[in-house]
Parts: structure tokens; sequence; C-alpha cells
């Protein structure tokens, strides 16, 4: 299905597209990867006048890891640049991007789709937002009243849901120094088919003595496991009493899901947990 008739505009820098999603509002959609974008053009879900593209503006391509200022992930940083990066100072870091990136999609797919594109459009089973709020990353936002930064968990208010105004342009993931340094990781994404959208997902981080344990593609945004995270904390590594921690966590969480997929989202966590304890096993 062709697009439906509309005006493609390239803007050369970040005030030039300022200057036009502040005088078209919601007449306008931001063109980036596209790879979310472009299907809902073509069904019609969406149907602006305007389509912004920012491909050219030179500045949103920015990855940058920096010991004093933590990272910073610009908006036209394409998943296969985060599937590649190597950051020896955040050297933890950089593999979690480059295992997460690795699993989204195909070659194609992440050769053009954007992370802060993925944020945007804050999809349930997407997953940098998984990923993102685990970190607990920012999401820089500009328009010509200023910058905002928002909170990743904050942004995204549910199922393609978000807090960004007409005018704004979302425009890098931040996160701080503190953030961004990890002592282990583990992840576990279940699939019916390589490339598909994740039937679960789960992320665990720990910095220094804390974690954190993040499940995905379950409700209307990603959701955090707390009381898995305090019985890692408290140094328990056996698998029963993790999974009642997980399962707990996720019955409360999402009450609407059924005993049997609570179970197979709880045993996902648990992997993510177990290969976080113990790195050889992922």
């Amino acid at each position: 299905m062709k697009l439906a008739p509309l005006d493609l505009r390239m803007p050369a820098s970040i005030d030039e597209a300022l200057g036009q999603l502040a005088a078209l509002g919601s007449d306008a959609q931001v063109l980036a990867g596209g790879q979310s974008l472009v299907p809902l053009l073509r069904y019609r879900v969406l149907r602006p006048h305007v389509l912004l593209d920012i491909n050219r503006i030179a500045a949103l391509s920015d990855l940058r890891f920096d010991d004093s200022h933590g990272v910073r992930i610009g908006a036209l940083v394409r998943h296969a640049a985060l599937e590649q990066v190597r950051a020896p100072s955040h050297a933890p870091l950089g593999a979690l991007l480059n295992a997460h990136a690795r699993e989204i999609a195909f070659h194609a797919v992440r050769n053009r789709g954007t992370a802060v594109g993925s944020i945007v459009q804050a999809d349930p089973k997407g997953d940098w937002p998984l990923l993102f709020s685990a970190l607990d990353a920012r999401i820089e936002l500009a328009s010509l009243r200023g910058v905002r930064s928002v909170p990743v968990r904050e942004f995204i208010l549910g199922p393609l849901l978000t807090a960004r105004a007409v005018d704004e342009l979302a425009t890098a993931l931040t996160l701080a120094p503190d953030e961004a340094t990890l002592t282990a990781w583990g992840r576990a994404k279940l699939m019916h088919r390589a490339g598909e959208y994740a039937m679960c997902s789960a992320i665990v981080l720990r910095r220094s003595h804390t974690w954190e344990c993040w499940l995905g593609a379950a409700g209307d945004k990603p959701c955090a496991l707390p009381r898995l995270a305090r019985a890692l904390a408290a140094g328990t590594t056996a698998r029963t009493p993790l999974l009642a921690a997980a399962g707990d966590d996720i019955a409360t969480a999402l009450p609407e899901l059924d005993r049997l997929e609570r179970r197979r989202h709880a045993v996902n966590a648990v992997d993510a947990a177990q290969r976080a304890l113990n790195p050889q096993a992922r």
C-alpha cells in the first residue's frame, strides 16, 4: 500500500527542525529510521500532512561514551551501530548493547532503525524500551521552549504513548556516569522465530552491590521486578527461591496474566538473572 499524499521536508539543523515542529504541531511526523513509522503511514494509522525527515542533521548522529559525562546516543544512531560499538571504558555496557542489538529483527532493519525512535514509538514488545528502562536512561527532548530530560521510565506512558509534546524533538538518550557503570548483566529473550518480537524478555543488571531486574513484552510497558532484585542483592542464587520472587513480582504487576503466562515470564526472568550471575551461561 502506498503512502497517502504528504509534504516531505528535510531540515538541515536542529533549530530548523524545531521551528518546523513549532509551526506544524500534530500535523507533522518525524522520520529517522522509519522502521516503525512507515508501516503506520502505509496502513493509514497515521495521516500527517508533513513528514519531517531529520536524516540530514549530522549533530543527531553523536554516539559518545565518556567517563566524566556518561553516555550519549543521538537520535540517528542505528541499531547496527550499537551492535558493533566498542567502548573500552564501559566494556560491560558495550557488550550488553552489542548483545541486545544483535537480536533485533534482521540486518536490514538494524541498518535503518534507531534506538531513540524505538523509545518514541513505545511499542510494549520493543527491545530498547526494556533495556533503557532497566538502565534508568533519560531521553532528551528539545523544542523552541528549551531542552528537558525525562527518565525513560516516566517518558513511556503506555502502548505507543509517550510524554513527548507535539513540538518536541527527541534528540538523544543519555546515561549518567553511575548508571553506565555495570559490573554484571544478563538478558533473556524468547521468540517463536529469530527476528520476531519477543514473547518474553527480561534484563537483569548489577551495579556494585545493587541489582535492577526488569520485564518486557508482557504488559503495557516495561515493569520492574523488585522482589527478584532484593533476592539477588541478599545473595540468593538457587533457582527455586528466585522463581518464587519473580513469580510474586509478576503476579503483582500483571494480575491479568494467567498462571502459565506468569510462569513463562518468571522462568525467563530467572534465566536472565542466572546469566548475570554466571556470564559463561550467556
